[in-house]
């Protein structure tokens, strides 16, 4: 068996914290799965018969209820334990990381979390204690950068829980920050050899646009950022195209500012 990367061997120690088998079937369980770690816990205790730590939620419920304080709202858990409880998981609050436990407790807002969505969500990955969550959230981060599926649930939440509760847009002064941090280590950088589009993207914004960021808009620049990484020529654009208006403009404006750049050299 070829050597692991350090994404499949972080994989392998959680599946075994997760099942209790030993390390070479972990790791058949996992490449089998095709290193999906969700899909490889569901077929071993599918096939084992017995029970799916915790199954029934055993533990979670008084996880959460520790991160709660007497000032929170009945089953919710406010900012002060949100703070508390990704700065227990190690996440770092200054970059993408925070994102990746947001997205699977499904908070519907950066200092909000429910208890049945806590709950079901690490529930459904059968991580019920505090060691087990550190330990799938730093594998998820590690991949950030190279599972575009993963990414792309992450990213689509931020903008569920970066807008004010009610709210259907995000400002733009707002939607560039999350854009900036999304876009940068541990996420995926938005660059390629001749551009960083990135900074083109918030020059333009800044510059050209004066509206908010609705929910089309966020979602169809992830789709432009996947399609802008596969050909910097932005030849997948055309005038006919689907695009947004606000995307139809950035084009003409990055052509406009790219000229005939030469490809900058990389290491």
């Amino acid at each position: 068996m070829p050597p692991l990367t350090s994404t499949q061997r972080a994989m392998v120690n959680q599946f075994m914290a997760i099942t209790g088998v030993p390390e070479k079937t972990a790791q058949k369980l996992l490449k089998t799965a095709g290193w999906k770690i969700e899909q490889a816990s569901d077929s071993y205790f599918a096939q084992s018969g017995g029970p799916a730590p915790a199954s029934r939620g055993d533990g979670l419920e008084k996880l959460f209820e520790s991160y709660r304080s007497k000032e929170d709202e009945v089953g919710e858990m406010g900012v002060n334990g949100v703070m508390k409880y990704l700065q227990d998981i190690a996440v770092n609050l200054e970059d993408a990381s925070m994102f990746v436990p947001l997205e699977v407790i499904q908070a519907p807002s950066l200092g909000e979390v429910s208890k049945e969505a806590f709950v079901n969500g690490w529930k459904a990955v059968y991580c019920d204690t505090i060691p087990k969550q550190k330990a799938y959230v730093a594998q998820q981060i590690s991949m950030l950068s190279t599972d575009m599926a993963l990414f792309k649930r992450v990213y689509r939440h931020v903008f569920v829980c970066a807008k004010d509760k009610g709210a259907k847009a995000l400002p733009l002064d707002n939607a560039i920050v999350y854009w900036q941090i999304l876009f940068a280590a541990p996420g995926k950088e938005w660059a390629t050899p001749s551009t960083n589009w990135i900074a083109l993207w918030v020059e333009y914004l800044t510059a050209k646009f004066t509206k908010t960021v609705n929910k089309d808009m966020w979602n169809q620049t992830f789709e432009f950022f996947l399609k802008s990484m596969q050909d910097e020529t932005l030849s997948f654009w055309s005038e006919d195209g689907a695009w947004p208006g606000v995307i139809d403009e950035f084009v003409a404006y990055a052509k406009e500012k790219r000229g005939g750049a030469e490809p900058m050299e990389t290491e």
